[in-house]
């Protein structure tokens, strides 16, 4: 969650810095966005859902992998727009992990009031688990860790995604001239 809120105003602060136009962000043609708002629905719904332990494993899994589903869907039908591709590629990383090992791994580390790494019990939920010595591409898993006052660990994947974020929000901030009339000034001149 903190990652979404330092990439956003990373975002915010780039546009301002390089003059973007915020209105721009407006006139992006997006497709599929149901497959997006179906998706992100899914997993704000599981963040809030108290599934039995025994359903985090079946049913928990089953709709956080669809929902990923959806969201890379979204984002592979939206590729052409800058931004995307990446955002797709951190999104697919995030997937891979946690569908080989039914969740994704996060070390058990953070940071205590002084700033000393300590060990910090990691809840089981649908989307985490404690990592283990069984894990697959455990190098992908939540184990980048984020000190003071964020601390939190994420993961290779979000990384990307937050890269792609701020790329689509720079491109999606710029002027776009209307192709026809640069093509209309052309055959005039």
């Amino acid at each position: 969650m903190w990652l979404l809120v330092v990439t956003v105003a990373a975002a915010v602060l780039l546009v301002i810095a390089t003059w973007g136009d915020f209105r721009e962000l407006t006139r992006l043609q997006l497709s599929g966005v149901w497959l997006l708002i179906a998706g992100v629905a899914i997993q704000i719904a599981l963040e809030f859902v108290e599934l039995d332990a025994d359903q985090i494993d079946t049913v928990g899994y089953g709709l956080l992998m669809v929902s990923y589903a959806l969201i890379l869907s979204f984002c592979l039908s939206n590729v052409s727009i800058r931004g995307f591709g990446v955002i797709a590629v951190g999104l697919g990383l995030n997937a891979l992990v946690i569908g080989l090992n039914q969740g994704m791994p996060t070390v058990a580390i953070g940071n205590n009031a002084r700033g000393e790494r300590v060990e910090k019990p990691v809840e089981l939920t649908v989307k985490h688990r404690p990592q283990s010595d069984d894990d697959l591409l455990g190098f992908l898993d939540d184990r980048i860790l984020f000190p003071e006052p964020l601390d939190t660990v994420v993961s290779f994947g979000d990384l990307i995604m937050a890269v792609g974020i701020c790329e689509l929000v720079y491109y999606g901030t710029r002027r776009h001239r209307r192709r026809v009339a640069s093509i209309s000034a052309r055959s005039t001149s």
